[in-house]
């Protein structure tokens, strides 16, 4: 997913909000840009989602919507037209022809008499391993406490998770959902001189729960770009440049990531967990 987006959302990150406006030569005004795009393409429905929205210039504005915009995705073989839903920006087809892996996915938005494009590959999720889920257990007298670092360096292959308790389930629509995703990077950390603080979710749970796990693939360019983007938020310290632009994948003055992701689902109890955490 990502991604991611991602947000995968698809994405995507709520981090582009605040990454919206496109920088300019010194002296001259901020120019935002035309539009945010947030989701892609998912193996987990058929049924997928895109959102425009037009760019978040301060902290605590509404998010407005993108109405009334030719969307198409092309999936190797046919343009598949996308229907936007009640007025609310988010535009949706019924993707048959959605495991085409190792193939790219296009999409293509008409807007105000502009046009963007922009392309991501699908490839397959390697699947989830008793050997690896990134998490730690810690079983207390009273509950167990799940941990699950948000970022951890050196993987195999790069892979977005989302790793859940209770009835809440993840959907490729839910743009305004706060996932909290966690990342394996095949990159290392970005400053080795100076390590990062531990930045983690704690869940709390019972010896009787079960957790919901969620992997999904991430292409190579969605991998840089999601790299790129936390080292201008998660990964900032007190000697960070001013913030840079981050360039998704979307052509013209648009913002945001376009993806295409290969997702896997396994539910596994907390005593499972413990024992493969032994």
């Amino acid at each position: 997913m990502i991604p991611m987006k991602l947000k995968l959302s698809v994405l995507l990150l709520s981090s582009l909000l605040a990454l919206s406006c496109k920088k300019q030569d010194a002296g001259k005004p901020i120019v935002p840009y035309d539009l945010i795009v947030e989701g892609g393409i998912t193996t987990y429905s058929v049924n997928q989602y895109i959102r425009l929205t037009k760019p978040v210039l301060s902290a605590g504005s509404q998010i407005q919507p993108i109405n009334g915009a030719i969307v198409t995705v092309n999936d190797g073989e046919t343009d598949v037209p996308f229907k936007e839903i009640k007025k609310t920006g988010v535009y949706t087809a019924v993707m048959k022809n959605n495991k085409n892996y190792n193939e790219a996915y296009t999409l293509k938005i008409t807007y105000d008499q502009k046009q963007y494009e922009a392309t991501d590959t699908l490839f397959q999720v390697f699947p989830i391993s008793d050997r690896y889920i990134p998490l730690s257990i810690k079983v207390n007298v009273s509950d167990v406490k799940i941990t699950v670092p948000k970022h951890t360096f050196g993987a195999f292959f790069a892979q977005q998770w989302l790793i859940t308790q209770g009835k809440g389930t993840w959907g490729p629509g839910k743009f305004e959902e706060n996932y909290q995703y966690s990342y394996s990077h095949q990159y290392g950390s970005p400053d080795a001189l100076n390590p990062l603080l531990p930045q983690n979710f704690i869940l709390t749970a019972t010896i009787t729960d079960k957790l919901t796990i969620y992997k999904f693939s991430l292409s190579r360019s969605h991998t840089a770009f999601l790299y790129n983007v936390f080292q201008e938020t998660d990964w900032r310290g007190i000697l960070s440049s001013v913030p840079g632009n981050i360039k998704g994948n979307i052509s013209g003055n648009a913002s945001g990531f376009f993806f295409t992701t290969d997702v896997e689902m396994q539910k596994k109890s907390i005593v499972e967990l413990i024992k493969q955490n032994q």
